[in-house]
């Protein structure tokens, strides 16, 4: 029997498979104190059909790790705070999510008793975009588990587009790689992705040849290859 790689071997293998960064999102969930929103990500997952560590990593990396996560002012008692107000544009990158055009096509995937004014509150946000600054519809939640919730309701419809999307071009299935990449390539944007997917011809997810981590298509890799180094903290069950 071999020498069993170290964690630090598997992230270095991983960063030069994808020729990215690759964030260790483990260290947010691998000690007791944070146990709360391990617990929050494997019923959310299992109401929405999304592996629990993907969801994970999606939320941590849009911002759930850097500003909830990673506050000492976010933990009593050594034991993560859940009830806290949560701000889905700052946090979770949910810009449109209370938009009259948008909600209606992810509700489905949300709990049947999941309401505004109860779950989550509407409000203007402002974000800079390369052409200035504009005013989007988010949401701020009652609590850390209606906020991810949210994101994984937007998360498994964007999910779900994919697959519509990719047996309209008559493509093969995808590998749990591909469908990490694209479902997530198709939350930030769902437009910029169908056009890819098609002019793709297939389900390639190497076909880029961006390396700014400001481009979608290297987030995405990112994310999948950061999904496939916290599977190997063994912490969610899938």
């Amino acid at each position: 029997m071999g020498k069993q790689k170290t964690k630090l071997e598997i992230k270095a293998e991983l960063a030069k498979e994808f020729d990215v960064h690759v964030s260790a999102y483990g260290g947010y969930a691998n000690d007791e104190s944070e146990k709360p929103i391990v617990d929050i990500i494997e019923k959310v997952a299992a109401n929405t059909k999304l592996k629990p560590s993907y969801l994970f990593t999606i939320a941590v990396g849009e911002g759930l790790g850097l500003l909830y996560l990673d506050l000492a002012t976010n933990y009593k008692n050594n034991k993560l705070v859940t009830d806290k107000q949560i701000n889905g544009f700052q946090v979770l990158g949910l810009d449109f999510f209370s938009s009259p055009k948008e909600y209606p096509r992810f509700k489905k995937y949300l709990p049947n008793d999941y309401n505004i004014h109860d779950e989550y509150e509407p409000y203007m946000a402002e974000r800079n975009e390369r052409y200035g600054k504009e005013i989007v519809p988010s949401a701020k939640f009652k609590d850390l588990e209606s906020a991810i919730e949210g994101i994984g309701a937007v998360l498994a419809h964007r999910r779900d587009l994919f697959h519509i999307n990719y047996k309209k071009f008559g493509y093969k299935n995808p590998t749990e790689d591909e469908e990490a990449y694209w479902s997530y390539y198709f939350y930030q944007a769902e437009g910029d992705a169908k056009r890819l997917l098609e002019d793709n011809g297939g389900l390639d997810i190497f076909f880029l040849k961006s390396t700014s981590r400001s481009t979608i298509h290297v987030k995405a890799l990112e994310r999948v290859a950061s999904w496939r180094y916290l599977l190997h903290y063994n912490i969610f069950t899938s």
